[in-house]
């Protein structure tokens, strides 16, 4: 019989994070950051598997406590104890879905892998469905995007005190400096990446190859890195309540 084609949710969570450690478990509005990004895919009802990728069983462990907590069926939710070559702090995590991944949990080529991320905790549930539907019903990849919060177009290096514009025509050379008369650029962030398996065994280079950009609001692109980061988000948790 043929195998039914399933859409299957990763969130990987390693536990060397450099910058601030144990991030990924650090409470934040009340809960540990890992838990929003579940709490969220639960909620969304897209998923036929969810599976928690991380090299600390610790981690998985306060998970399933806050998902009990909150009295939450996980039934679909799986642990992937990922191996410690996988959870290096230059470990590429695209490499491991394709080279280790995709064989460990025997993948069908029609499967759709959904990556969130667990450092962009304000993604909404409209935006998961969104973009589900979007690479389900066009079998293409997608991955989240949103708009740069100030323009490219005064980007400029630095040596010493001279500075030099990027763009030739930058504003700051030709004096067109209204923010409407400035183009708009985008950049990827970590909300969510729809990947279809028989792309990821062509072995692309990026997450991004043939993949179309689904745009998502700055707020719910909100990416924790730093210290600063964890308060930004903190105080938008609190503005949504």
């Amino acid at each position: 019989m043929k195998k039914k084609s399933e859409i299957i949710c990763f969130i990987p969570a390693r536990s060397g994070s450099t910058r601030i450690k144990n991030k990924n478990i650090r409470n934040i509005n009340g809960k540990p950051l890992v838990y929003w990004t579940v709490f969220k895919a639960i909620k969304s009802k897209q998923f036929d598997k969810i599976i928690f990728s991380s090299d600390s069983i610790k981690y998985y462990n306060i998970l399933i406590r806050y998902l009990k907590k909150d009295k939450l069926k996980y039934q679909n939710l799986i642990f992937d104890r990922r191996d410690i070559t996988h959870s290096k702090t230059k470990s590429k995590i695209f490499d491991y879905i394709k080279f280790d991944f995709i064989k460990k949990f025997h993948l069908d080529k029609n499967d759709l892998l959904v990556q969130m991320l667990p450092t962009c905790p304000l993604r909404s549930i409209k935006t998961i469905k969104k973009a589900v539907k979007y690479s389900w019903i066009n079998n293409q990849n997608c991955f989240s995007a949103s708009e740069y919060n100030f323009h490219l177009t005064f980007g400029f290096s630095t040596s010493g005190n001279d500075w030099k514009p990027v763009f030739k025509k930058s504003p700051m050379i030709t004096g067109s400096t209204q923010s409407q008369s400035q183009k708009k650029y985008h950049h990827p962030n970590g909300v969510i990446n729809c990947l279809w398996v028989h792309n990821l065994l062509k072995n692309p280079k990026t997450i991004y190859t043939g993949g179309s950009p689904i745009l998502t609001s700055k707020i719910e692109s909100q990416d924790i890195d730093n210290e600063e980061d964890f308060k930004i988000c903190e105080s938008l948790f609190n503005l949504k309540t």
